[in-house]
């Protein structure tokens, strides 16, 4: 164990889908690389990113009546370009507004700087969202949206949102993944999963049929889910940890009485079904009581 002035540094396997986990990944300097090549993977840009600038993640309102935002990750590269990457854990109804609001908000940001800001000045805003659940019927590991016509064609570059459903990877081993953004998602998933150790994805990453580069940047991500962590990293780790855990308890529990409610409710309504079908054949009441357990009263109302 190795110490600091902070105390003696822990090895932890770090969950990166809690909040802390998260932008210990993407939001430091110290891992910049790592964002870097997030992007690159997920963009494919044409030309690749080589740096970016981290802003403040807080955007802070006008007025006290207005909504403060706060992202997880947000970055500018060498255009302009912004860059808001969340990472979701927990469903919300209202996803879709969100993130139009927060790019809405970047955009608002990127003219009060100078009274003589054009509209042309506007740079592209990207609101690039990791979820560990799905938010759809039919549900799609990743759909990348912005403005366009009704014939399809682009209206406009400068709003995109990205969203990328992580239980839809379908990929057991690193190999299966068809693309290498999927490579990425599998390793935090699979960390976060506790699916498996550091060493077999180490050996995993070690035969996948990519570029070195590629492979040298996913051992970084499995590095920096296994750190060693100051007494101070890891309280707040920690705290956030059973946060986390508690909401996703939360869920469970809230998941698991209305799946026993819809059940119970589903029962009652197929009982009235019958119950009102053998009524309308002209059928004893008393046998209807016997077949079904609901009461004459009940009966009588159907």
């Amino acid at each position: 164990m190795k110490a600091t002035t902070d105390g003696p540094l822990t090895q932890v396997t770090i969950n990166p889908f809690v909040d802390w986990g998260f932008k210990f990944l993407f939001a430091r300097e110290e891992t910049k690389d790592l964002l870097i090549g997030f992007l690159n993977l997920l963009l494919k840009p044409d030309v690749q990113f080589t740096d970016i600038t981290y802003l403040n993640p807080e955007v802070i309102p006008e007025s006290q009546d207005m909504k403060r935002c706060v992202f997880d990750v947000l970055c500018r590269d060498a255009k302009g370009d912004r860059y808001l990457i969340e990472m979701q854990k927990t469903s919300r109804t209202d996803m879709s507004n969100r993130l139009i609001y927060y790019l809405c908000r970047l955009i608002d940001q990127m003219g009060r700087h100078s009274a003589k800001w054009e509209y042309s000045m506007i740079k592209r805003v990207y609101g690039i969202c990791l979820m560990d659940f799905t938010y759809e019927e039919n549900p799609q590991l990743r759909h990348d949206i912005m403005l366009r016509n009704q014939d399809g064609s682009t209206y406009s570059e400068l709003l995109n949102i990205i969203t990328l459903q992580i239980p839809c990877l379908e990929a057991k081993t690193l190999a299966e993944c068809k693309e290498s953004y999927e490579i990425l998602l599998s390793l935090l998933n699979q960390t976060s999963k506790k699916m498996k150790t550091k060493e077999e994805l180490l050996n995993e990453i070690d035969e996948l049929n990519v570029s070195e580069q590629s492979k040298e940047m996913f051992r970084s991500i499995v590095a920096a889910m296994n750190h060693d962590l100051t007494p101070t990293q890891l309280s707040e780790y920690l705290a956030d940890m059973d946060e986390y855990e508690a909401t996703m308890g939360s869920i469970g529990t809230a998941w698991k009485k209305g799946v026993k409610e819809g059940r119970i409710e589903g029962e009652d309504r197929k009982k009235r079904e019958i119950a009102k079908a053998m009524k309308e054949k002209g059928l004893e009441i008393q046998l209807i009581i016997d077949c079904t357990g609901l009461s004459a009263e009940e009966i009588a109302a159907l």
